[in-house]
């Protein structure tokens, strides 16, 4: 089951890869710095998200890309959401695209038996987040405040939330360049190449795209919550736009 799981991870990424090669022969301006002029295997799918998020930093929602103006509020379409769909894109949400159904990403079962809802990043007790999927993968990695060492493709976690918790999450967008710093593109208020500061407190989350090669064979992962699917969805108010931790029909978000 566990070599099922590695070449089928292996071969869809390759895939991508190939696919993405010629595309991505001429770095991007947003690239991160690669050792004589040759991008990794991480680096191109790491570019492959970033490519997907600025295309899709301004749309209404995940199948309306009527533009919205920078810093609008997109309420069917929140920083979890926007940031997992990214990382479909890329081949990294095993048997997930990125213009899967919302139910698909509240309701998405990885190949580690848990279900996680990647619309989601704050932390609620009954629901595995978008967090927990990155660490529980070992696709992400959390090396706390260390906004000099982002590189495009990596993960902001906002701790803005009650109590110090999670609130919202971006995608780097670009990397510090020591003149300027790293830059993030988010929802739910529209965001491109925004400062990387005006997300703190937070920290940062290293995307290694070969490590979910490893993640989901490890059988030492956290003891599961209750499954999402039978908890009750959430139909709570609307908080205002500057909280990150809306709730909506299609499930928890925030």
């Amino acid at each position: 089951m566990r070599q099922a799981v590695r070449r089928r991870l292996a071969g869809a990424a390759l895939t991508l890869a190939l696919a993405a090669g010629p595309a991505l022969a001429a770095a991007p301006a947003h690239a991160a710095p690669v050792s004589a002029g040759v991008p990794t295997f991480s680096d191109v799918l790491r570019s492959v998200e970033v490519d997907w998020a600025e295309g899709h930093w301004n749309w209404t929602a995940w199948n309306d890309s009527t533009p919205v103006a920078f810093g609008a509020d997109q309420p069917d379409y929140q920083c979890a959401e926007y940031v997992a769909r990214a990382l479909a894109a890329a081949g990294l949400v095993p048997g997930l695209g990125p213009d899967d159904s919302q139910d698909d990403y509240f309701h998405y079962t990885a190949p580690n038996g848990v279900t996680y809802d990647l619309l989601l990043i704050s932390d609620l007790p009954q629901y595995h987040n978008l967090y927990d999927y990155l660490m529980d993968s070992q696709l992400g990695t959390d090396i706390g405040d260390h906004p000099e060492q982002a590189r495009p493709g990596d993960v902001v976690v906002t701790y803005a939330g009650p109590g110090g918790g999670k609130s919202h999450t971006g995608l780097v967008a670009t990397a510090p360049d020591g003149a300027s710093e790293a830059t993030v593109d988010a929802h739910n208020r529209a965001r491109q190449h925004y400062g990387y500061h005006y997300y703190a407190p937070s920290h940062l989350v290293r995307i290694e795209p070969l490590g979910l090669l490893d993640g989901f064979e490890n059988a030492q992962l956290a003891a599961p919550k209750p499954a999402t699917k039978s908890a009750p969805r959430v139909n709570a108010p609307r908080a205002t736009a500057s909280q990150f931790d809306r709730m909506d029909p299609a499930g928890p978000q925030g």
